[in-house]
């Protein structure tokens, strides 16, 4: 048996033909209606991709100015504390020297309280002895 097309179907070829044209219609009419001509239009995409890069260079440059100001002041707070934790130390070790030699001086004093004592108590001895013997 032989198939016939029935008229209710389409041409397949007709169909191919109407995209086609309504492509190249499209095209033309877009190209047509263009604002920009292809060479701008990537002079364009181009100088805003630039801006990116550029942005993103200014961004990094700050970005790393700013790391190095802020381990530049934690080096400055480091020192500080350091400067600090020095003279402190230093305090501690002057009044530890003071205490010292206070301490040096109170004994001093007591040793020749001590002394004096030890002399006079021997000076007594002396002139009992002298006391005794002459009499």
């Amino acid at each position: 048996m032989k198939m016939m097309w029935k008229k209710d179907q389409p041409d397949y070829m007709t169909i191919a033909w109407a995209v086609l044209a309504g492509a190249g219609a499209g095209l033309a009419v877009g190209l047509l209606m263009a604002p920009k001509s292809g060479e701008a239009l990537r002079a364009d995409i181009g100088s805003t991709v630039d801006d990116y890069v550029e942005s993103a260079r200014q961004k990094a440059s700050n970005l790393r100015s700013s790391a190095n100001d802020l381990a530049n002041r934690g080096v400055r707070e480091v020192r500080r504390a350091t400067d600090s934790v020095t003279e402190k130390a230093h305090d501690l070790v002057d009044k530890g020297e003071k205490s010292a030699l206070q301490a040096i001086d109170d004994a001093t004093a007591i040793a020749d309280r001590g002394a004096k004592k030890m002399r006079e108590t021997v000076d007594n001895a002396a002139t009992m002895a002298r006391t005794v013997v002459r009499g």
